[in-house]
């Protein structure tokens, strides 16, 4: 049994505990009556995902799981300046402990706030919006491939605003994901420019660009980029959104391997409560190779309990040219959110 391990996680779950008690409290303090706004202020905040998952690729036992269970604060300093902090107590895909997010924003006016810390890299839709807002259970298996990024999250500096029908974030960020250090000098750029057609209707575009380090000793420096556009129609009852990703990773002086993919998201709302989803998604991991395309179709339902907590069942059609044991997969989740 691996003691450090347990010893980290015990240190970790009782270090958030003690900060939010200490936040919860102070909230706590405050007058609940006051009209006027006082500073500084905070709100705790969190979710947690139950699952039931059935594999049907070959070896995945069916099996309950908890599949994510976060816990954070949020809050004004004052009325420039804003936080976040937020701490995975499970995080997959090991189900450790993992800081997600832990920022803070500057207000200078609504067309220019800066922000600083761990933060979602501004890139598309899915993986620049909370999970407890996919209308599936799951960001699609395609972005998930495409992105490089822990838990779409890396540490940096970002600017963000909006200008009339226009809004932008870009960022400076290491490169490495949430959670790990830089390795070498240079510094990813990534950000993303959107805009409304409509009050309903609105379209992106993205774009990455940076370095990593490959080879057998994982010193050697080479570039990547990524390109995206994404659509986001967000009517009711029926809504859609989809994204179109490619991506390009530098492997020797003279070879390129270019990833292609995206998804169609579609969904209609019957009732107040229930909404019915249909996804398809493809992803090529290598343009330069035949006959290696994954597809995917997902069913899904969700039933709203209150706000955002559900109860969500997908089914996925997954065809994987590479792995043809690469099975269906069914899921039932319990979201429950505070």
């Amino acid at each position: 049994m691996n003691f450090t391990k347990i010893n980290f996680k015990i240190n970790y779950i009782t270090s958030i505990t003690i900060v939010l008690f200490f936040f919860s409290t102070t909230v706590y303090g405050q007058s609940a009556d006051s009209e006027q706004v006082s500073y500084p202020s905070y709100s705790l905040f969190g979710f947690v995902q139950q699952q039931f998952v059935e594999d049907l690729t070959p070896g995945s036992p069916a099996g309950f799981s908890i599949y994510r269970a976060r816990l954070g604060v949020r809050g004004e300093i004052s009325e420039n300046i804003s936080f976040r902090f937020l701490g995975g107590f499970v995080e997959p895909p090991q189900s450790n402990p993992q800081l997600v997010h832990a920022y803070m924003d500057y207000k200078i006016n609504s067309h220019l706030n800066i922000r600083a810390g761990q933060f979602f890299a501004p890139f598309g839709i899915e993986g620049n919006q909370g999970i407890i807002l996919n209308p599936a259970i799951e960001r699609s298996l395609t972005l998930r491939r495409l992105n490089i990024f822990r838990m779409f999250s890396d540490i940096g500096v970002q600017a963000f605003g909006s200008w009339s029908r226009f809004n932008y974030a870009i960022a400076l960020v290491n490169g490495t994901g949430a959670n790990r250090s830089e390795q070498i000098d240079p510094k990813d750029f990534i950000g993303r420019v959107g805009f409304n057609l409509t009050e309903d209707l609105e379209i992106g575009l993205s774009g990455h660009a940076g370095h990593y380090l490959t080879g057998q000793n994982m010193n050697e420096e080479r570039a990547r980029y990524r390109a995206a556009l994404d659509v986001n129609f967000k009517g009711d009852p029926l809504f859609v959104r989809g994204e179109l990703v490619t991506r390009k990773d530098n492997i020797t002086n003279s070879q390129n391997v270019v990833m292609n993919g995206g998804y169609l998201l579609t969904g209609y709302k019957v009732t107040d409560n229930f909404e019915a989803i249909l996804r398809y998604e493809h992803l090529n991991p290598n343009s330069d190779v035949d006959d290696n395309r994954l597809e995917i179709i997902t069913l899904g339902a969700n039933y709203y309990l209150i706000g955002r907590s559900r109860l969500s069942v997908n089914y996925e059609f997954r065809d994987d040219k590479v792995n043809e044991n690469f099975g269906n997969l069914f899921t039932v989740q319990i979201q429950f959110v505070f």
